[in-house]
């Protein structure tokens, strides 16, 4: 399945719900919440390497997919304090005859919901901020029978910003959040050839909450 047809089928999943679930009375005590999301990223980029020909993010992986946790908290009206968890790994990809091993990274996340239209029950719509750091996992580069270790694992800062929408009832809601989110470079092992940029992704991000 391609790109844009994944990135269909999560927004059109999400703007079905109304219609299979109708909201009952919204509880306006329910503070806190946990979510369990998944999330495509079908975009990367930024340079990947140094030199005359290097990669790009995008030649080197594909499409990025993953999980995680996250707790939420109403402290007033408008702002939600966040933090959060995840895996998420980008297939490898060939460029130029290089394959790539897959790209694993866990973010670790703290940050704030902005609430639009507080009485906009039971839809909440919201922007977010979020800073945090996120491990990225080592990467292998083969070509024909040579193969190297083309990063070393770190944890590399990370910030992301976006907004988002959730569908309310009784205590269940299901959200959609779209970001876009920068992680910085990770650590070169192959010296010039492997210092890469900080890069961005563009996470789609559906959950299922739970409000209590």
């Amino acid at each position: 399945m391609s790109k844009k047809s994944l990135t269909c089928c999560f927004l059109l999943s999400f703007l079905s719900l109304p219609f299979l679930f109708p909201a009952p009375a919204f509880a306006a005590e329910q503070k806190r919440s946990v979510r369990l999301w998944g999330q495509l990223s079908p975009f990367v980029s930024g340079e990947a390497g140094t030199g005359l020909g290097a990669p790009d993010y995008d030649d080197a992986f594909g499409t990025g997919l993953g999980g995680g946790g996250e707790f939420s908290w109403q402290f007033c009206r408008w702002f939600s304090g966040v933090a959060g968890i995840g895996y998420e790994v980008f297939g490898g990809d060939t460029y130029q005859g290089i394959s790539f091993d897959d790209l694993e990274i866990i973010p670790l996340y703290a940050g704030g919901k902005l609430h639009l239209i507080p009485d906009a029950v039971p839809w909440d719509f919201y922007l977010r901020l979020d800073f945090g750091a996120a491990y990225l996992s080592s990467v292998e580069v083969s070509y024909q029978s040579l193969s190297g270790k083309y990063w070393d694992s770190s944890w590399v800062f990370l910030f992301n910003a976006g907004a988002g929408a959730e569908y309310r009832w009784g205590p269940w809601g299901v959200s959609l959040d779209v970001k876009a989110r920068y992680l910085d470079s990770p650590d070169p092992n192959l010296r010039k050839p492997s210092e890469a940029d900080g890069f961005w992704t563009m996470p789609i991000t559906i959950g299922l909450n739970y409000h209590f």
